[in-house]
């Protein structure tokens, strides 16, 4: 799950995004502008309270800053606390807590925190659009790629990396590293369970899975980052933590699917339909 050493969090007064990452341009930043609805909900949480408003009360009656540009200290220190209790048997309670407060505490809210990997978003959505030109031949450029690249005959770990190095060119941040590797993990596992399938002939639900499972290992990329000492200081073995990864993995995947399958009926184009899974997932590991 992680590309590289956990972090100690910003300091206080540093901003919540890297100074590599680009503005927002979607209109739907950290506290403004209409982010996307469960069909039939009317963005408002379950007690009636609107979120990610300028202050957000948490169902643990905690008040989080989500519209100041700053990150307040040691801001993801709760959910390494609450990872540890996870670590140490507490469940699978104790996991979604440190989940909750990693976003809400540590990223500033389900919006905010949208917002900051609007990255892995953008790539998720370029990623399944890609796929979707791939079968459809409806752009000459990729259906250009696909032909070169069939007469390759490549190996599939080889042609994932040559397909992800495609659709998302490295520009060397660590985001742009944690979201190639959850890409090229989500195709991986495509192989995993179908070794003989044809990565340019997917179906609308791959795709979507594909897409799902790239944002919920980016997530999961971010959680070994964020709340990663809580694993170092285990006196656990390497295979025990990487059982404990596992069952962080799964639950984060397996929550980002039920978001992706309530939407990916709806007909979104694959970059609307990223963004959308991508800031309801981060309301729901908030609620």
């Amino acid at each position: 799950m992680g590309t590289s050493t956990s972090s100690s969090g910003g300091k206080a007064g540093s901003p919540f995004d890297p100074e590599w990452l680009p503005p927002d341009t979607s209109g739907g930043g950290a506290a403004g502008g209409e982010g996307p609805t469960w069909p039939g909900q009317d963005g408002d949480d379950e007690s009636g309270q609107a979120t990610d408003a300028g202050y957000a009360d948490t169902s643990q009656g905690e008040t989080v800053a989500v519209d100041g540009a700053f990150a307040p200290s040691r801001r993801f220190a709760d959910a390494r606390t609450k990872m540890s209790t996870f670590l140490g048997g507490g469940g699978s309670e104790s996991l979604r807590s440190a989940t909750r407060s990693m976003v809400t505490k540590g990223m500033g809210g389900s919006r905010r925190a949208a917002s900051t990997m609007r990255g892995t978003a953008q790539g998720a959505g370029a990623l399944g659009k890609f796929l979707a030109s791939a079968r459809d031949r409806s752009d000459p450029r990729v259906a250009d790629w696909v032909d070169r690249t069939r007469q390759a005959n490549l190996a599939a770990d080889d042609l994932i990396l040559e397909l992800v190095k495609e659709v998302m060119p490295e520009i060397g941040s660590v985001d742009d590293e944690s979201l190639r590797n959850a890409a090229a993990e989500a195709l991986g596992l495509l192989y995993e369970l179908n070794p003989n399938i044809d990565i340019f002939n997917l179906s609308d639900a791959q795709i979507h899975d594909v897409m799902a499972i790239t944002i919920a290992n980016d997530v999961c990329n971010r959680m070994d980052l964020q709340l990663g000492q809580a694993y170092e200081k285990l006196k656990y073995d390497a295979q025990q933590i990487q059982v404990y990864r596992k069952d962080v993995k799964e639950y984060v995947q397996s929550e980002v699917r039920v978001v992706m399958e309530r939407l990916g009926t709806t007909g979104l184009d694959p970059k609307r339909l990223a963004r959308d899974v991508l800031q309801l997932a981060m309301e729901v590991f908030a609620s």
